[in-house]
């Protein structure tokens, strides 16, 4: 894998590339140049190469992005500007970040803010929920290498990552399909590693945390550890979503659901310190496209904001 970088520091950082591994860049093909030049807008970077290979082509690191690298890679995708598959953007910190329908997410340096652009060129099954269960499970995937937080993680629906009941990271994920094929893929990952943000508490996220601060051995809980382990999870189980294994990442995301068997709050998409509420009650299930079966209900329930029910 190719690996960019503005900054040789931080990249030593995350991904212990030293110093004296970088070089001028030399393999900026020209299906790669706007996207470099839309990530680092026109400073200097250099170029070296890191393990592992397939599916990844390329790394883009930006030590503090001025805007969300997903943002960057779904519209250009949307123009049709093309983008080498295979190819991550990581920032280690950055501004003007969002999380799921657009609501502010909080950037600051220590965590991995890691995007993912695919190409399957293939049909998926289930492609509007496929590639947030993806996403999902290679957070988990990652979580679990930690020592102390095997099966600790979990995933309050439809996309928050908890542990210990505190959220420690959220995906987002963009699809572009041609027909029945799915041409392109972008998603966004978020997971705070050693630093936890400053955000006000709501009804949906009373409470926001970091990954060190929940395991016995900070040392070992690193952006570094964490990156590594994510790109080889996300790797391994994008390589099973394309064989048709899509139910078998469902039951490991249904596995480590926390609401099922829960009593919830589920609220209009627009409520955020004040809640309009759309249904309520005791999740049995979650279907095969992440929808929420509540008890006595017929209607299962594929939209909206959930909290759990108080006590």
């Amino acid at each position: 894998m190719v690996v960019f970088t503005d900054s040789i520091s931080y990249a030593a950082q995350v991904t212990g590339i030293q110093p004296g591994a970088w070089t001028v860049p030399q393999s900026a093909t020209a299906d790669l140049n706007e996207l470099l030049q839309r990530v680092y807008g026109g400073c200097a970077f250099r170029e070296s190469k890191l393990a592992p290979e397939q599916p990844w082509r390329y790394l883009l690191l930006v030590e503090s992005a001025p805007r969300s690298h997903y943002d960057v890679l779904v519209e250009m995708s949307r123009q049709q500007r093309g983008v080498p598959g295979g190819t991550l953007c990581l920032a280690g910190a950055g501004r003007d970040f969002h999380g799921f329908k657009g609501r502010p997410w909080s950037a600051p340096p220590g965590n991995i803010y890691l995007s993912a652009y695919l190409a399957p060129g293939r049909p998926l099954e289930h492609p509007g929920t496929s590639l947030t269960v993806l996403a999902v499970v290679s957070m988990l995937d990652a979580i679990d290498q930690v020592p102390g937080l095997e099966n600790r993680a979990g995933v309050k629906w439809v996309n928050d990552i908890l542990v210990d009941g505190a959220k420690v990271g959220g995906v987002l994920a963009y699809t572009q399909s041609d027909g029945e094929s799915t041409g392109e893929v972008v998603l966004g990952m978020g997971l705070n590693v050693e630093t936890p943000p400053r955000v006000a508490a709501t009804p949906f996220v009373p409470v926001a945390g970091s990954l060190r601060s929940a395991t016995a051995d900070p040392d070992v809980c690193t952006q570094r550890y964490l990156l590594e382990k994510l790109i080889l999870a996300l790797g391994r189980n994008y390589g099973a979503l394309i064989k048709g294994e899509y139910h078998a990442l469902l039951e490991r995301y249904k596995g480590r659901s926390l609401v099922v068997g829960r009593d919830i709050v589920l609220c209009n998409e627009g409520s955020d310190m004040e809640v309009e509420v759309i249904a309520e009650g005791r999740v049995v299930a979650l279907g095969d496209d992440l929808e929420l079966l509540l008890e006595g209900s017929a209607e299962p329930f594929s939209k909206g904001r959930l909290m759990f029910s108080p006590g």
